[in-house]
């Protein structure tokens, strides 16, 4: 509620000169602007020689704010008829806190404001945390939004995290409670209220440390995965939860002498002797945690390279039998030509047919059925090594 304060003076007939402050103090945000009045009144038959504000300082005459190279275009006057005066304060500053007082001058009579005004303090904004600055991850923080004295207009505040450029944070409070406070929430805290947004406060820093724990059970991968063919390369990644941050060692079962450290483990032109089961342990200042078991199943090239020789020479029997079909119809049944004239070799499996003539004689000598049922055969077993080939790669 308004304080109105009157003071009598100079007394002529039914007359008298009066001054009155509705506003005895106020709160004002830097940087903003503050309108300060007063009603006055004096004999009507005087007329006004002088009036104006003044910045009351002890021990020192009053001078007119307008004169005064502080408030340069700063401070202005508005008087009205009704005997109502306000002085306009802009663009605050910390040094405008003081008490400001009117004074006026009539014929007989002057108002030498020896009596209170209205006391102005100008206030910033600024953060405060509570406990501290730096917190543990899991606590309740508190932070406030505090100025060196209460607002008038009880406004709303913003809270700006990290600048502003992660999360804008509206609260109609004067303080943001983190319960509970995560590295989520670490970073630099301003706030400032709602009708002037662009008037934050400096930033306070929050600090939020992890709650320091051992590693979890680390988990295992490897790439590529499944059977791994010998002579390729294999990567075995582990990674596990911790803080501080776990360092990794590799291992071989019944081997030590992996022993190999990193979170990824490499092993190039992988051999048969090197699969088997891995495992990777984390551990950091706090303790230490093994992996479970990874296989790695090295397939060898032994048979591959059967596979592919057996067909090779399967191959060679089969041409090697075209070819002898290919001269029984040139024949008769004593192997002799029926025209009396020899059958020449073709010479595209000229080669193969001296290199199975000369490995196997027995051959020439079979009768034509059984080398018929011999392609037959061979024709079966080729279908079958190749489908189990297929399935192999």
């Amino acid at each position: 509620m308004a304080l109105f304060l009157k003071y009598f003076s100079g007394l002529q007939g039914n007359s008298c000169t009066r001054v009155s402050y509705p506003t005895r103090t106020m709160c004002v945000l830097q940087g903003t602007s503050v309108d300060i009045s007063c009603t006055y009144s004096h004999p009507s038959n005087q007329r006004l020689n002088y009036k104006y504000w003044f910045k009351w300082r002890a021990n020192q005459e009053p001078s007119d704010l307008q004169s005064d190279s502080e408030y340069e275009r700063r401070a202005e006057y508005h008087v009205e008829e009704t005997g109502r005066t306000t002085l306009r304060i802009t663009d605050l500053r910390d040094t405008d806190s003081a008490e400001y007082r009117f004074k006026f001058k009539i014929r007989y009579h002057e108002w030498n404001g020896s009596l209170h005004g209205t006391t102005l303090t100008v206030t910033g904004l600024s953060v405060e945390v509570t406990p501290v600055a730096t917190v543990t991850e899991g606590q309740r923080v508190t932070l406030t939004c505090i100025t060196s004295c209460p607002l008038a207009d009880k406004p709303s505040y913003i809270w700006y995290q990290n600048n502003g450029s992660v999360t804008e944070l509206e609260n109609p409070e004067n303080q943001l409670v983190l319960d509970p406070v995560g590295p989520q929430h670490a970073g630099s805290y301003s706030c400032s209220v709602s009708n002037f947004p662009h008037l934050r406060s400096p930033e306070e820093m929050l600090t939020v440390q992890c709650t320091m724990n051992a590693p979890k059970t680390p988990s295992v991968s490897v790439s590529p995965s499944g059977e791994i063919a010998e002579g390729s390369s294999v990567t075995l990644s582990c990674s596990s939860d911790a803080y501080p941050a776990a360092n990794y060692t590799w291992f071989k079962e019944h081997d030590d002498s992996v022993g190999e450290s990193g979170q990824n483990y490499t092993i190039t032109n992988i051999t048969s002797e090197l699969g088997g089961h891995y495992y990777c342990q984390a551990h950091n200042a706090i303790g230490r945690h093994n992996s479970t078991l990874l296989f790695i199943n090295v397939t060898g090239q032994s048979l591959s390279l059967s596979l592919s020789l057996s067909l090779s020479l399967l191959n060679v029997s089969v041409v090697s039998t075209r070819t002898k079909g290919a001269s029984r119809k040139a024949c008769g049944q004593r192997g002799r030509p029926d025209t009396g004239e020899e059958a020449l070799p073709d010479p595209e499996y000229d080669d193969v047919l001296h290199l199975t003539n000369r490995s196997s004689p027995a051959a020439q000598r079979e009768p034509i059925e059984e080398q018929d049922d011999l392609y037959t055969d061979l024709r079966k077993d080729a279908d079958q090594t190749s489908e189990l080939y297929s399935t192999i790669k």
